[in-house]
């Protein structure tokens, strides 16, 4: 027996993933099923070879093969195997220690750009509106550290994450609260 070799195809957690099978005769069709013969992922829908799965879950991940069919004819023929992997973009919060709202100038602080999503990811710090972080301050992985902060350190930061599934960036405002 010919077994149609398997693709491999990363799709987004939580976005709208297609898969199209088209055979280019219209007394043919063709449609998606699950190679273990379970249901399809939750969300999705096929039309015309077309199986469309939104928004995407980890239900989704597994082995699919798209079968074709002459009208009135019990014969399936495998057009093609997919084995789908989902994958997750990255998340960013943040925790600032100390909190905020109890820093003064000449405070040690740390922001953790804290990432979830699939890994590997990469992290990096910029200041909004400059191509480099001032010299008094330092990355420490995910860490922005300000050894010693200052009025001047007073401004937008911005982190920014990625992995193969996308991007995200968060800001953090370092802002002192004016004596009254």
């Amino acid at each position: 027996m010919f077994a149609e070799p398997e693709h491999r195809y990363d799709v987004i957690f939580g976005a709208k993933n297609e898969l199209l099978c088209d055979e280019p005769s219209a007394e043919i069709r063709t449609v998606w099923r699950r190679t273990d013969g379970s249901d399809l992922p939750s969300g999705s829908s096929q039309l015309n070879g077309l199986l469309t799965i939104e928004p995407t879950g980890y239900d989704a991940e597994g082995h699919y093969e798209c079968v074709a069919h002459a009208q009135g004819s019990t014969t399936q023929t495998v057009v093609v195997r997919v084995v789908l992997q989902v994958i997750v973009p990255p998340r960013i919060t943040f925790s600032l220690s100390p909190p905020m709202s109890k820093v003064r100038p000449g405070d040690k602080v740390a922001i953790l750009c804290n990432v979830s999503g699939d890994q590997p990811y990469l992290v990096s710090w910029h200041k909004a509106n400059s191509e480099s972080l001032p010299d008094r301050v330092r990355v420490n992985g995910q860490y922005l550290e300000f050894p010693r902060i200052s009025k001047e350190d007073e401004g937008r930061y911005i982190c920014r994450a990625s992995n193969r599934a996308g991007n995200a960036t968060r800001t953090a405002e370092i802002k002192f609260r004016s004596k009254i």
